[in-house]
């Protein structure tokens, strides 16, 4: 499959219908999945592979790891109403994935790759690390998304839990207007994907 396609038929995966702003509920774009996923593809961490998605949300990465040939999925997530439209999305593609629902921190599966968009720590400083932790502890291969601004500190994280930084690539993000405290219609937000190997 080509990038291109894999961008198409992810557009369709449902959005969440009402975005809770204490767990930063931002939609990840169809075309940054596409990239994100495509590239764990190229880099042999996709196809064949068992994956988690930790803080799923409605389920782009799990649903675009499946249509490029993940073995085995695992989509974590803690909102019923995230999950309620993870599984009508699963069910609408004929992605089979075996849904946790819950925090993050409990999950104790060992997998080859973790794809995930933690929350970025605007509302809950610091609300991306339980998810850097915990693809550190239980994957080989790692695929994080976090603010751009906090490089530093989440290098240093990543290199203390023994884990090598391969590949950064760079984002801008869009954060529609989706809560009342948002004053602007649009804003991108720089973000880094790392790709972490254990």
């Amino acid at each position: 499959m080509k990038k291109k396609n894999l961008e198409i038929l992810l557009e369709g995966v449902e959005r969440y219908n009402q975005p809770k702003a204490i767990l930063e509920q931002y939609f990840t774009p169809a075309v940054i999945a596409a990239d994100i996923l495509f590239f764990a593809y190229t880099m042999g961490d996709v196809e064949g592979k068992i994956i988690a998605d930790l803080g799923a949300g409605t389920g782009i990465f799990t649903i675009g790891a499946a249509l490029l040939g993940a073995k085995r999925l695992y989509a974590v997530e803690i909102d019923k109403d995230a999950i309620e439209i993870l599984r009508r999305n699963l069910e609408r593609y004929e992605v089979k994935a075996e849904v946790i629902a819950g925090d993050v921190r409990d999950f104790e599966i060992s997998v080859d790759t973790v794809i995930q968009n933690p929350p970025f720590g605007s509302q809950n400083r610091h609300a991306d690390l339980p998810f850097l932790e915990k693809a550190l502890e239980v994957g080989r291969a790692i695929y994080t998304i976090h603010n751009a601004n906090t490089d530093d500190f989440i290098s240093k994280k990543i290199e203390k839990a023994g884990g090598k930084i391969t590949h950064k690539k760079f984002y801008d993000f869009p954060i529609p207007h989706t809560f009342n405290f948002h004053r602007e219609e649009r804003v991108l937000r720089k973000v880094i994907l790392y790709r972490v190997i254990m």
